[in-house]
């Protein structure tokens, strides 16, 4: 170390050269250090005195502060940059004022660029990008093509919280509770509308059947712990089958709306999918949903194609969908047809459909309990009037709700123009069951029974 301190000694006195490189060498590196030290300072002043909030399109607060801000004063006074959005008038709106102007109300938006509002007496600098269209065009539906970027002039997180707390309830009234319907945008599930509950009573399903569903349900949720340390792959199907009109698809909204769940709707036969699309769909299903497959049969008949299918899903493809490797936990599946007999006994057995529920055609009970539930007051002799004049098995429950829609007015004349429905009785003969069997019996059924057989009578 001496020697070569002595030897930088000599060149810093005898060789200007090399004093002068290092000088400058030296120096230059202090200036661009020092360069950086202003942007350093101003990210240290951003990281104590602001909050910043990125909100992506894809996610649900995107829609809830789009409205939020179409109901602030500065997009109703002050913004001159504008968005528009239009908002239908509901029956309610439209019937209390019946000679009102009764077209879609049209609301502004902060449009893409910079404004500058106040919330809660703090500046708030809100962003909104958006994608340039050509690009937008050429990207894939996963990429995110607009998104806010909010910054508030606080240090107090709290205040985060209570804009996006602001925007949910006045986008979604705790008031107002809806379960959200998704269907598949291109390559990912998008909310499409929001709906009413409806209560598990309003399906006159045979005695027992709904609230034996919603057990089930609860019971596989509630169950989580007891899949994982077995080992199964904790995932449940169900196939509701039966007529036409018998509330298969009611039945599944009624069980949502009593778990507090949302529906994501999949229609094997109207998306461009492939395989590795339904696999990354069903694999990522929107939090606190169930999946719907309505008219399964419609998609694959003998491993084949239907007749419908405009994509490129195989009938593999959907097997491992559904209980693959990459299969999603956690995921409640319900699939719907009228025409079980065309089902592949690969695609119903169990792991992939635990529940094999068949909803058929009104027998007696469901007769008195949905004239009893549209008519309360309705004495016995009534009752047993409408239910005498009604065929049991003959019936799906969607004609004798038409029916009593249609004599809503009086009790007495539902019950005695029942010849009435006569018209709508099908010819197809259809054996009712009676019992609600065990998932066991259910499965041995299907696993030992020709398939045409294996449908009667299971699971209800």
């Amino acid at each position: 170390m001496d020697w070569l301190w002595s030897e930088l000694s000599r060149q810093f006195q005898h060789n200007q050269i090399f004093s002068g490189g290092l000088i400058l060498m030296v120096g230059g590196a202090l200036v661009a250090a020092l360069r950086h030290v202003p942007g350093r300072i101003w990210t240290w002043i951003q990281d104590q005195c602001l909050i910043e909030i990125d909100i992506p399109d894809r996610e649900a607060a995107f829609e809830w502060v789009d409205k939020w801000l179409s109901a602030h004063a500065y997009a109703r006074d002050r913004a001159r940059r504008l968005t528009v959005r239009t908002r239908h008038l509901d029956f309610r709106e439209r019937s209390d004022d019946p000679t009102g102007d009764h077209r879609p109300r049209i609301l502004f938006s902060p449009a893409p660029g910079e404004h500058w509002l106040l919330y809660r007496g703090r500046l708030v600098i809100l962003n909104r990008h958006r994608a340039d269209a050509e690009k937008a065009a050429q990207q894939t539906v996963a990429t995110i093509r607009e998104h806010f970027s909010i910054t508030i002039l606080s240090r107090n997180r709290t205040l985060a919280w209570q804009l996006l707390e602001e925007a949910r309830e006045h986008s979604l009234p705790k008031t107002d509770r809806r379960l959200t319907v998704y269907h598949v945008n291109y390559t990912s599930w998008s909310p499409t509308l929001e709906r009413l509950p409806r209560p598990p009573e309003s399906v006159v399903l045979r005695a027992g059947l709904i609230e034996d569903l919603i057990a089930d349900v609860r019971r596989f949720l509630e169950q989580r712990a007891w899949y994982i340390q077995r080992g199964v792959p904790y995932r449940r199907g169900y196939l509701l089958f039966g007529p036409p009109g018998t509330g298969k698809s009611s039945a599944v909204v009624a069980i949502a709306s009593a778990m507090g769940m949302d529906i994501a709707v999949l229609n094997l036969n109207g998306i461009a999918l492939d395989d590795k699309e339904l696999s990354e769909l069903l694999a990522e299903v929107p939090a606190n949903s169930l999946v719907l497959i309505e008219d399964i049969d419609c998609a694959f008949i003998a491993r084949s194609a239907g007749e419908d299918k405009s994509n490129k899903i195989t009938f593999s493809g959907l097997l491992n969908a559904i209980d693959g490797v990459a299969a999603g936990e956690g995921r409640i599946l319900f699939a719907t047809t009228n025409h079980p007999q065309r089902l592949d006994p690969a695609l119903v057995r169990p792991g992939r459909i635990d529940r094999k529920v068949e909803i058929g055609l009104a027998d007696k009970g469901q007769i008195r309990r949905i004239y009893q539930r549209f008519f309360p007051a309705a004495d016995a002799r009534l009752i047993e009037q409408f239910a005498a004049g009604v065929p049991a098995e003959r019936l799906a429950m969607s004609s004798i709700q038409s029916y009593l829609i249609r004599h809503a007015d009086s009790a007495e004349d539902a019950a005695a123009r029942t010849a009435e429905l006569s018209a709508e009785i099908g010819t197809e003969q259809h054996r009712p069951a009676t019992t609600v069997e065990s998932d066991a019996a259910v499965n041995s059924q299907w696993s030992t029974a020709p398939l045409p057989e294996m449908w009667s009578g299971g699971g209800v």
